[in-house]
């Protein structure tokens, strides 16, 4: 299954920020929307980084309730790690793996059309399991 094909199921909404946006605005954002990051995006369009509750929650626990106050530009991850619709979600499981994290934002032609969290990945292989058990049955039923 290619990524392209999760995006078209779980659908393109982007929940981002501003690198000026302070941690206490974007951890509202996260609680509001149930997600575990958000993508940080200059006011050009292009992004800056990502700043994900696992940020949040070191930032707390080295500067205490001060972090809630200090922009998202100081706290994000930089070096995005990205993918493409046309990347498989076996591509993205090992990368996330490999590289540790939990969100990839994914680019077509420069433009993020998409986020990819290590919970669409395992939604997507149980999908594709699910759908060759089925197939199975059927064949070992046509065959009986």
């Amino acid at each position: 299954m290619h990524v392209a094909a999760v995006l078209k199921r779980k659908g393109h909404r982007i929940v981002s920020a501003t690198p000026a946006d302070t941690v206490g605005a974007i951890a509202q954002l996260l609680t509001e929307h149930r997600i575990g990051a958000v993508l940080v995006i200059e006011q050009d369009g292009h992004p800056a980084g990502i700043l994900s509750e696992r940020d949040i929650v070191r930032a707390i626990a080295r500067d205490g309730a001060a972090a809630l106050s200090r922009p998202a530009a100081d706290l994000m991850t930089r070096e995005l790690i990205t993918g493409q619709p046309t990347d498989t979600v076996a591509d993205l499981m090992a990368v996330m793996t490999d590289r540790r994290v939990r969100h990839i934002p994914i680019l077509e032609d420069g433009r993020i059309v998409g986020v990819i969290s290590i919970g669409d990945v395992v939604k997507a292989r149980i999908d594709d399991a699910e759908l060759e058990v089925e197939s199975l049955r059927g064949f070992v039923a046509g065959i009986g």
